[in-house]
């Protein structure tokens, strides 16, 4: 492995790192400079994730079965109204995003919503206070959070952290001054990271929130399927679950970032399926609406 040493100031994309991962034999995916992160500092960079690598914690486990699954499956295909990609902007928001974004998808999945549903990611990073608002978060926090409290909608308190990467404080009131309706809750979750077919069965059910370790190439991603090749640990990450399938005989999960449409394929991403490449199977979430 190759570490390259640089200063918080330093714009963090380098073209040595890029033709380094460029010339790396049978690389599954390809590497470039993101225009997402354009000009971004390696302290910028060090915003955008979880202060610490997501552990795994005492939450119930659940390993879901199939008689039968499909060799591929994905809800970009099955209910692609049903899914939004988002973007975190300037706030380490992830773990927000991801878990509010799995609510939403699986409301509209189930029938709850008749039509996708945005709620407010906004409301969890201002009012959970176990997690750290734009400064990073746990998922198993964020996801007992709504369990308990639950979430209004975006209409009501919309994204706002994204442009400053400031928390703000807890609203009282929605954003046009009427008051908060009645929360939307999760009525369950469960860790369904029991190994692959596990995940694969419960995908079947809906989306599934994962927590990720985030190595330095990734942040050079912009298709195929992702596998950790080179650089050092750079903290942790929560993205969505939609699906997984096979392409070229490898194995992948079909991922949902929250990171806008202009990053990767279309602000999705692959990763290898089946290895717990980067502990992207190590603990991940079906909340049940």
């Amino acid at each position: 492995m190759f570490v390259i040493a640089t200063a918080l100031s330093d714009e963090y994309h380098s073209h040595r790192v890029l033709e380094m991962l460029k010339n790396i034999p049978d690389l599954t995916w390809t590497p470039e400079i993101p225009s997402r992160f354009k000009g971004y500092t390696v302290e910028d960079m060090k915003r955008v994730y979880t202060q610490k690598v997501i552990q795994k914690n005492n939450i119930p486990n659940v390993t879901y079965v199939a008689n039968e699954l499909p060799t591929s499956f994905s809800w970009l295909i099955q209910k692609p109204e049903c899914l939004e990609v988002r973007d975190q902007g300037s706030c380490g928001s992830c773990w927000a995003m991801s878990a509010v974004g799995s609510f939403s998808d699986n409301r509209c999945i189930s029938g709850k919503d008749t039509q996708r549903v945005t709620y407010s990611e906004q409301y969890e990073i201002s009012c959970d206070h176990i997690d750290r608002g734009c400064n990073g978060g746990d998922i198993h926090f964020d996801v007992s959070f709504m369990k308990r409290n639950g979430v209004p909608t975006d209409k009501c308190v919309s994204y706002k952290s994204g442009k400053d990467g400031m928390k703000r404080a807890c609203p009282t009131k929605c954003d046009d001054g009427s008051t908060i309706p009645a929360h939307f809750k999760i009525e369950k979750y469960e860790n369904v990271c029991q190994g692959e077919e596990s995940i694969m069965a419960a995908l079947t059910k809906g989306t599934v929130q994962t927590g990720f370790t985030i190595y330095t190439d990734f942040n050079y991603y912009k298709s195929g399927i992702y596998q950790h090749k080179f650089g050092a640990l750079e903290g942790g990450h929560a993205v969505v679950i939609v699906g997984y399938g096979e392409e070229n005989g490898i194995k992948y999960w079909d991922v949902r970032n929250s990171w806008g449409t202009a990053w990767g394929e279309k602000g999705y991403f692959r990763i290898i399926r089946g290895k717990n490449e980067c502990d992207f199977e190590r603990e991940c979430f079906l909340e049940t609406v």
